[in-house]
């Protein structure tokens, strides 16, 4: 199967300027270098050279970036960007606008042996799709309850990146969220996995959601 390559876009020109950060893995910084050339610092894997990110400096220059943390660029603003680093004979990027954090609904929920809190659950984020296995350790996740999935790739307000994953030998290709873990409830009010109302279809992007949507 093809490896797909899943970028995220990052702009905080409070913290760090007006520097736009675009990643593609998630590598420890030791095993990181860096080129420079101009406006771009390259990324890469010191041993296999593949590329880790870019980071374009004064990238209003280029482009205007809209709000701050984890951002959604447009086909425009790729292109620019992508024309920018040709010029600079690095590589161009694939960017895909899709939507990472989404309601799903738990088809499947069945208790991990071994364990006293984990559950492994087939989620669905799409009627059309199979379901994906997820592992849960929340104690109100059940069969039948619709969610609030962060997918592979999905970058969580904390700055997280959600990466597949797996937990005493079983695979997780995502996570279901809490509304602490959204940042929807930092008092902490609501514990366990976050319940949206059956009446929210599935794939709805967590910006599209609502209080009025939770059970």
């Amino acid at each position: 199967m093809e490896r797909v390559i899943m970028w995220i876009a990052f702009y905080n020109p409070r913290g760090v300027g007006d520097v736009l950060m675009l990643m593609c893995q998630d590598v420890p910084s030791q095993e990181i270098a860096i080129e420079e050339v101009g406006d771009v610092t390259h990324l890469y894997h010191r041993e296999t050279r593949e590329t880790v990110g870019y980071n374009i400096h004064n990238v209003s220059n280029l482009v205007t970036i809209e709000g701050q943390g984890p951002v959604k660029l447009t086909a425009g603003q790729i292109e620019r960007i992508n024309q920018n680093l040709y010029d600079k004979n690095f590589a161009t990027i694939d960017y895909q606008d899709e939507a990472k954090i989404v309601v799903g609904y738990v088809d499947s929920c069945q208790p991990m042996e071994n364990s006293d809190h984990l559950n492994i659950t087939q989620t669905r984020v799409d009627d059309a799709e199979e379901a994906r296995q997820i592992v849960c350790g929340a104690s109100n996740v059940r069969s039948g309850m619709r969610v609030v999935v962060a997918l592979p790739g999905a970058v969580m307000p904390d700055g997280s990146v959600i990466s597949p994953g797996e937990l005493r030998g079983y695979a997780s290709y995502g996570m279901l969220c809490s509304a602490y873990e959204l940042g929807l409830d930092p008092d902490r009010q609501r514990p366990g996995i976050l319940e949206i109302k059956d009446s929210v279809p599935l794939g709805t992007p967590i910006d599209e959601i609502t209080p009025a949507d939770f059970a």
